[in-house]
C-alpha cells in the first residue's frame, strides 16, 4: 500500500494544490468553502495549541539561557520554526479568500490549456503537477519524521533514567505549569506538546507548498504560451491577408494571457511577500542553530537535528527553485518569439512579436522585500548561516 497521489493514474485535477489543501485541511482550514463550527473550533484549537507551546518553549529557553546554554539552544531552535509557522497559519487564515480566489483562477487558466489536447502540454502539465505534489509531500514526510525523532529522543532519555530520580520530559524543550510535569496529567500534556510539532509541520508545509505549487503552475502556463507562439509563427511563404489576420488574433490572445498571468503573479506577491520574508529570515536562523546543536551534541541526539536541518533546507530550496523556474520560463517567451520565423510575416504581425519580446525582457518574480526567491538566493542563505555558525563557534 502506498499513498494514492503516487499512483501514475491519479487524476491530474486532484494534484492541483494537493499539498496545500491536504495540509491545511488537517488543521481545519479549508479554502473556497465556508468553515463549519466544527472546522473552525478545530482550527482555533490548533492555533492556540501552537501559540501556547511556543510560549512554553520560550520560557524553557529563557530560564536555561545562563545555567545551560546547550538546553537553551535546544529549545530556541524549534521555537524559531514554530513561531514562524504560527505567523503563517494566522496569515493564511486571514487571507484565505484571496488564496482561494488565486487557486480558482489558476484552475481556470490551466483548464483552458487542457482543452487544446496538445501532447506537449500534457507532458509538461503532468511533469509539473507530479513535481509539486511529490516534493511537497517529501517535505511533509521529513517534517513528520523530525517530530518523531524528538519524541523518540524524550522517550529514550526517560527510559535511560528510569532507575534514577524520574523527570517527566516533554518531546520538545517546553516548560508548563508544575502539575503538567507530574502524573496523572503528564501523558495528556505530552500528547498536547507532541501535537504542536505536527501542527507546525502541517502549516509549514501547507504554506510552502502553496508557494512552490503556484510558481510551477505559472511556469507551466508560461510554457504553454511558448508553444502557442511557436504554433502561431510557423514559417509561411507569402502569407495571405487572412492568414496574417488570424496570426494577429492569436498573438493578441497570447499578449492578453501574458498580461493576465502577470497580474495574478502581482496579486500572489501581495499575499505571500510577508510570510516568505519571515520564512527566509527564520529558516536561516533555524539552520544555523541546528548546525550549532549538531556540533554541541553527540550520539543519537545528532540524528534529529540532521533531519531537521535537511527539512528546513529543502523547504527553502523549493521556494528558490520555484522562483527560478517561473523567471526562466518568463524570459524564455522572448527567446522563443525571436527564434520563430517572424520575419516572414507582415508588419502588423512583426509589431506584435516585438511587443511580446519587449514584455518578456522583464522576468516575472515574486516580489519579496530585499530579494526575490531564486537559486542564487539559496546559496546566499547557506553562506549566511555558515557565517552565523562560525561566529557562534568563536563565542562558545
Amino acid at each position: 500500500m502506498y499513498p494514492r497521489f503516487l499512483d501514475p493514474n491519479y487524476p491530474l485535477a486532484k494534484h492541483l494544490f494537493f499539498v496545500t489543501r491536504y495540509s491545511f485541511g488537517l488543521l481545519g482550514l479549508r479554502f473556497g468553502k465556508e468553515l463549519s463550527w466544527l472546522h473552525l473550533s478545530w482550527l482555533v484549537f490548533n492555533f492556540v495549541n501552537l501559540a501556547h507551546c511556543c510560549q512554553a518553549e520560550f520560557v524553557f529557553g529563557w530560564l536555561h539561557l545562563r545555567t545551560s546554554p546547550v538546553d537553551a539552544m535546544d529549545a530556541f531552535c524549534p521555537l524559531a520554526c514554530s513561531f514562524t509557522t504560527l505567523f503563517k497559519l494566522g496569515w493564511m487564515w486571514w487571507r484565505r479568500h484571496e488564496v482561494a480566489d488565486l487557486m480558482e483562477r489558476i484552475r481556470l487558466l490551466i483548464g483552458k490549456q487542457e482543452k487544446r489536447e496538445d501532447s506537449r502540454r500534457n507532458v509538461a502539465q503532468r511533469s509539473y503537477y507530479l513535481m509539486v505534489t511529490r516534493c511537497g509531500m517529501l517535505v511533509f514526510t521529513l517534517g513528520s519524521i523530525t517530530t518523531g525523532a524528538f519524541v523518540l529522543r524524550s522517550l529514550w532519555e526517560m527510559w535511560v533514567r528510569r532507575h534514577q530520580e524520574f523527570k517527566f520530559d516533554m518531546p520538545f524543550r517546553m516548560l508548563f505549569h508544575d502539575f503538567a510535569h507530574r502524573m496523572p496529567w503528564f501523558p495528556v500534556f505530552y500528547l498536547y506538546s507532541t501535537w504542536s510539532g505536527q501542527v507546525t509541520v502541517y502549516a509549514f508545509v501547507g504554506t510552502d507548498g502553496f508557494f512552490f505549487g503556484f510558481t510551477l503552475y505559472i511556469a507551466f502556463l508560461l510554457q504553454a504560451l511558448r508553444y502557442d507562439i511557436q504554433d502561431a509563427l510557423k514559417p509561411v511563404k507569402d502569407p495571405s491577408v487572412r492568414e496574417s489576420n488570424i496570426c494577429c488574433q492569436r498573438l493578441e490572445d497570447i499578449v492578453d494571457r501574458h498580461n493576465e498571468i502577470e497580474q495574478i503573479v502581482k496579486e500572489f506577491s501581495g499575499i505571500m511577500a510577508a510570510p516568505t520574508f519571515v520564512h527566509f529570515v527564520s529558516a536561516s536562523l533555524v539552520i544555523a542553530t541546528s548546525v550549532i546543536d549538531i556540533l554541541l551534541y553527540s550520539g543519537y541526539n545528532i540524528i534529529r537535528y540532521v533531519v531537521y536541518t535537511f527539512t528546513v533546507s529543502s523547504a527553502i530550496f523549493l521556494y528558490c527553485y520555484g522562483g527560478t523556474e517561473m523567471s526562466t520560463e518568463s524570459l524564455s517567451l522572448g527567446e522563443t518569439a525571436y527564434s520563430c520565423a517572424w520575419y516572414t510575416w507582415d508588419r502588423e504581425v512583426r509589431r506584435r512579436v516585438f511587443l511580446i519580446i519587449l514584455r518578456a525582457q522583464r522576468p516575472m518574480t515574486v516580489r519579496v522585500p530585499f530579494f526575490a526567491p531564486s537559486l542564487p538566493v539559496f546559496t546566499s542563505v547557506i553562506k549566511f548561516t555558515g557565517s552565523i555558525v562560525a561566529l557562534a563557534k568563536t563565542i562558545l
